[in-house]
């Protein structure tokens, strides 16, 4: 962990040992899993827990994906997107646009509705042979389904149905839902979300590991380096050298004394989409998220991430709420989602759900994989 360091001494927190104790029993409950939402802690112990079969699996897929594609669409949104996309601008080139390319690439869809970027995407492969990795727990959720239901009918009309079953790979349940239903029907190659990994945390599992598999990263050297991160934050780990200790102690002290907002800066412009995966980890595990963040330093010292996270000034205000109306499924909220949720209550209980999308001027059902 010699790339790695975490200084705290601009934050103006002076750990004490009362505080130091506290970290400690929060840590050694999440290793429990005792604690309440315990039955989302699988990421506690990734990566360590993947088997290596799983790995070769991951591998031998992503190669054939590679051998019968040029192009490889990975659909996904939020955690199914956004971890995948951060190591992969990571680990890529900045300019590999502008030099001549071999290799397959890997581009994202279904993290938005835009027509727009739909109609580029299909316009920028047409010459192109495609291949797609569909991920989605449900197979229900809004944007990936609708950017599915059209690269599906791409694929399938180059390639008649039984192509397509050899260029399609689905990540979802393990037993359930609509995409796992489709693929099933299907004759779709098949991976799974852990039932105990929820979506943003979910990178160290098919869901990261296939795509990046696929885009040509080393996935055994990134995942050999996030098991020396994960020792490197483990509840054994003295608490003044563990960074994610440290680092969680400082936070909630801050927090605790009114500091509510907090700035994530990077001089590195390969990491603007961790910063952008960032955003999205503590809002629901705020003591212990940057471990994983930590676990994507890449034993490549190209790519050291100590200067990943750099703690700024911090301001005793409550969270910034934008005002104005907002809308949901074509109906207008007369509160401001944000400042609703902020209080604890749920915006969108008393508005009538829309179970159809607008999509270049027709109505899709978002029932997409039936």
């Amino acid at each position: 962990m010699k790339t790695l360091k975490l200084d705290i001494s601009k934050a103006g927190v002076e750990i004490t040992p009362r505080m130091e104790e506290r970290t400690r029993e929060a840590l050694s409950l999440l290793y429990s899993k005792q604690g309440a939402g315990n039955d989302f802690l699988g990421w506690v112990t990734l990566p360590s827990s993947i088997a290596p079969q799983e790995l070769l699996r991951i591998g031998a897929e992503a190669k054939k994906l590679r051998e019968c594609a040029d192009v490889i669409i990975c659909i996904g949104i939020g955690g199914s997107y956004l971890g995948a996309k951060a190591v992969a601008e990571a680990m890529g080139d900045s300019f590999a646009a502008l030099r001549p390319r071999k290799e397959p690439v890997v581009v994202f869809a279904g993290q938005n509705l835009s027509e727009e970027y739909t109609y580029e995407l299909l316009d920028a492969v047409k010459d192109h042979s495609i291949a797609a990795i569909v991920i989605s727990k449900s197979g229900t959720t809004t944007e990936p389904a609708v950017a599915f239901r059209i690269v599906k009918a791409e694929i399938e009309r180059r390639y008649g149905k039984a192509g397509a079953a050899e260029r399609i790979v689905a990540i979802t349940d393990r037993a359930r839902g609509a995409l796992k239903t489709l693929a099933d029907n299907e004759g779709y190659a098949t991976f799974v979300i852990p039932d105990d990994v929820g979506g943003r945390f979910s990178v160290l599992t098919p869901v990261g590991l296939l795509p990046l598999a696929a885009a040509g990263v080393d996935i055994e050297a990134l995942v050999r380096g996030a098991e020396e991160m994960e020792r490197a934050t483990g509840e054994q780990v003295a608490f003044a050298e563990n960074p994610a200790a440290v680092y969680a102690t400082v936070r909630n002290a801050l927090y605790e004394a009114g500091k509510k907002i907090e700035i994530l800066g990077s001089y590195e412009p390969k990491l603007q989409y961790i910063n952008e995966w960032w955003k999205q980890l503590p809002v629901y595990h705020p003591f212990r998220f940057l471990p994983l963040l930590l676990r994507f330093r890449h034993r490549c010292q190209r790519h050291p991430l100590h200067d990943l996270l750099r703690l700024w000034s911090w301001r005793g205000h409550e969270p910034v709420r934008r005002s104005g109306l907002r809308r949901r499924g074509g109906h207008e909220l007369q509160a401001d989602p944000a400042a609703l949720l902020h209080r604890g209550e749920d915006p969108y209980q008393h508005y009538p759900q829309r179970r159809t999308v607008r999509l270049a001027g027709g109505i899709v059902p978002l029932s997409m994989f039936h």
